[in-house]
């Protein structure tokens, strides 16, 4: 006399249902690396916040070019965040910038800086435009008053 299946327990269906989404996902995840589909490659959610941060540092060193202490930071912070350093091309060929001038545009980039580290959604570029806005802190606080 054949046997009656035996009814399947939750812990089997459970375990079933994990293996087959799972596989599932595998294949979603094969077909998008053997596609190579722009569109099925999740962009960088931090990109657009690089690119600002790259155009502020940019900025406020064309403003502080001549001060050689900020030029050597903001020129390590566009390497930090692979972008080119500032040219030499791009440094101000009028006055130079007035003191009251650099320290502001310094004071903006840090505030910038805490700002971009509170709205990155990496951490590590979190804790990297956080370590910049001190960075910045720092050179402001041992600037010769003269010299900026």
């Amino acid at each position: 006399m054949p046997t009656a299946p035996r009814p399947t327990t939750r812990r089997t269906a459970l375990v079933l249902g994990t293996v087959g989404a799972a596989s599932l996902t595998a294949c979603s995840l094969v077909e998008d690396q053997v596609s190579g589909s722009p569109a099925k490659v999740a962009a960088d959610p931090d990109a657009d916040l690089v690119d600002e941060a790259v155009a502020q540092i940019s900025t406020t060193a064309a403003v502080a070019a001549r001060v050689p202490e900020l030029s050597a930071l903001h020129a390590a912070h566009l390497a930090a965040l692979e972008a080119d350093p500032p040219s030499a091309t791009a440094s101000p060929s009028g006055p130079p910038a007035a003191r009251a001038d650099i320290r502001r545009a310094e004071r903006d980039l840090k505030d910038f800086l805490v700002d971009a580290s509170l709205r990155a959604e990496s951490g590590p570029l979190a804790r990297l435009f956080a370590s910049m806005s001190a960075a910045i802190s720092q050179q402001l606080t041992v600037l010769p008053r003269e010299a900026a």
